[in-house]
């Protein structure tokens, strides 16, 4: 599907960080537009998830400054910086991160069910029409223990669209997956595009997922290179 990119999702400047005397991030600017995949590739140690998780506002930098749907989003705290990301902000990770004793219906309600978007039915509504979406509504009542590596990511990937977030941050989704369960994922997130103009970045370094992407950027010792 064709997109037309209108305006900035995500907008970073001059972002700097450092661990001791480690420089990790020198000074990345970054702009993605809404209902963009775009994909950050590069070796290990270049930065790219540093850059991910100050992006998310799981980290924080040194320098710099981060705009989320025209949103500064660096000076916010505690409450304020939690209810932000958790309405805002959708994560996929390599490893899953279901919580194993709760269902996977209930592991996709629960982030609805702490940002009160709606009535409780309400947001299990939107979550059986997710997982509906992802091909699940089979495996709703099951728990992950239950489930395959790949039908585990795709109820992280429901639980991250939850909350209808403004943009998913995805760090290695498919590194733990084999090859067939993770072209069925680079899949589903054109599919969640196509549907939902749905706003993607994506550290990975899975090639065929960086290819398919609107852009495909290049971190080299902490700097965007391309």
């Amino acid at each position: 599907m064709e997109m037309m990119f209108l305006y900035a999702m995500l907008k970073a400047e001059n972002i700097i960080k450092s661990y001791d005397s480690l420089a990790v991030l020198k000074g990345v600017d970054l702009e993605v537009k809404k209902g963009e995949i775009v994909t950050i590739v590069g070796s290990s140690g270049a930065g790219k998830s540093t850059l991910l998780h100050i992006l998310g506002t799981l980290d924080t930098p040194d320098e710099g400054e981060v705009w989320i749907n025209g949103k500064a989003i660096l000076g916010l705290k505690g409450r304020q910086l939690s209810d932000f990301r958790n309405s805002h902000i959708g994560f996929v990770f390599q490893f899953h991160h279901l919580l194993p004793e709760f269902t996977a219906m209930e592991n996709v309600c629960i982030p609805g069910f702490i940002a009160t978007k709606g009535s409780k039915k309400e947001i299990r509504k939107r979550a059986e029409e997710l997982l509906d979406l992802l091909n699940l509504s089979e495996r709703k009542e099951h728990k992950p223990g239950e489930l395959s590596g790949g039908e585990q990511q795709r109820v992280a990937v429901a639980r991250a669209l939850i909350n209808r977030p403004d943009i998913v941050f995805a760090d290695e989704p498919t590194g733990n997956l084999d090859s067939a369960n993770a072209r069925e994922l680079h899949q589903l997130f054109y599919k969640l595009r196509a549907e939902f103009a749905q706003t993607f970045v994506i550290v990975t370094h899975n090639e065929d997922l960086a290819k398919l992407s609107d852009r495909r950027l290049l971190m080299k010792d902490g700097k965007m290179v391309s």
